[in-house]
């Protein structure tokens, strides 16, 4: 069969409405399989932009009659490897008709050459853990990497033990949790726990919530870059692409010591509804985060001191640098299972070994890859 991947462009949209809609169709099963690819050929995310090399570039699959029949997306960034600035690629949303028809089955081989043709540096953040099953094809294709620490804090004890869903799966669990709920002894047990793992405040420094990231961002990014082996550009430019001023939702911490900016948080407090795995929870999320080690406990305390005020019922956050992880359990978080992974493709897991040892090196969290989707 004749396909042909291009990139996207205004005459493929109704073509991938078409194939959105033969997929939904299919009734696949949605914690497994991307089912839907973007229907603008515009990304409205990260569209390119002047002068800026932090951008999304979908591509699509076609057919001898022009019909979709799959796709992905490059987001391109500049990272430091250890030290040293290199574009790499984050492969997103490759997306093929052979999950829902058995004719189309070879094409999410042929997506994939095709992206690491276009950019061999090819790194993969998140994708919902190891059992998707494009994340099992990347790691028989040679890929390499690791899981990216999650970390949490129960702030309201009865409330995340009536509402946590990812734990509540049985009768018998949701029999055990709401007991534990109603007579006060799982809010014991959940304090007493947190508080042996830490109880760290934050010493002397200023806090403010600001609107947009200035030229104070630019020193925390260059007095912090040198202390991480692989870190994506966090200067005041990205950070403002990132999280723009317009999108209300996001919290900007600016922390400062003696009038001197030493760090930044940004940070998410949503109502969760019926959520798969916070049910109806307050979830702070620490989304994205910058210091230098020494300054790391003080900006974790404020940021976690921040949703704590804000009325969040849990705060969670995955972190992969060493000084992020120790720092937040410090402040009381425990470390959970993680469903967060980071791959490199075999060219770029090259340049970072020994790479499962280099980890805990590395500055990805949630501001990377897919960004605070779901969250």
């Amino acid at each position: 069969m004749k396909i042909t991947i291009v990139p996207y462009a205004a005459e493929h949209e109704e073509a991938v409405k078409a194939f959105n809609a033969r997929l939904a169709a299919a009734n696949l099963d949605r914690n497994l399989y991307s089912t839907r690819f973007p229907e603008s050929h515009v990304p409205k995310w990260l569209p390119r932009r002047a002068g800026c090399d932090l951008y999304q570039e979908p591509f699509v699959a076609l057919d001898e009659r022009s019909e979709v029949r799959g796709g992905f997306i490059l987001k391109h960034q500049t990272f430091l490897v250890k030290g040293a600035p290199m574009d790499i690629a984050d492969y997103q949303l490759p997306i093929s008709e052979g999950i829902a028809d058995r004719k189309y089955a070879n094409l999410g081989v042929r997506l994939y050459f095709s992206a690491l043709s276009l950019h061999p540096r090819l790194l993969g953040i998140g994708g919902g853990g190891y059992h998707i099953p494009n994340t099992r094809f990347l790691l028989k294709a040679g890929w390499k990497g690791g899981l990216i620490p999650f970390l949490f804090r129960v702030v309201h004890p009865k409330t995340f033990l009536r509402h946590i869903s990812h734990l509540r799966k049985s009768a018998a669990r949701r029999c055990a949790f709401d007991v534990l709920a109603f007579s006060g002894l799982g809010w014991l047990g959940v304090k007493a726990l947190q508080a042996i793992k830490g109880k760290y405040r934050a010493r002397r420094i200023d806090c403010e919530t600001v609107d947009d990231f200035s030229d104070w961002a630019d020193d925390v990014w260059e007095n912090s870059k040198g202390h991480y082996s692989l870190i994506a550009v966090r200067n005041r430019q990205i950070l403002n692409v990132l999280y723009p001023s317009s999108d209300s939702r996001f919290i900007r911490l600016k922390i400062t010591r003696r009038g001197k900016a030493v760090g930044w948080a940004v940070l998410l407090n949503t109502q969760m509804s019926g959520h798969k795995q916070f049910g109806d929870m307050r979830v702070g999320t620490l989304v994205d985060c910058l210091a230098a080690p020494e300054d790391v406990p003080d900006v974790a305390a404020r940021a976690r001191d921040r949703l704590e005020a804000d009325g969040a019922d849990v705060i969670v956050t995955n972190q992969c640098s060493r000084a992020w992880c120790a720092a937040l359990k410090r402040c009381g978080f425990l470390q959970g299972p993680s469903n967060f992974p980071l791959l490199a493709a075999p060219k770029l897991a090259a340049m970072l070994q020994p790479l499962e040892e280099n980890l805990a090196t590395f500055h990805l969290n949630r501001g990377d890859g897919d960004g605070p989707i779901n969250l």
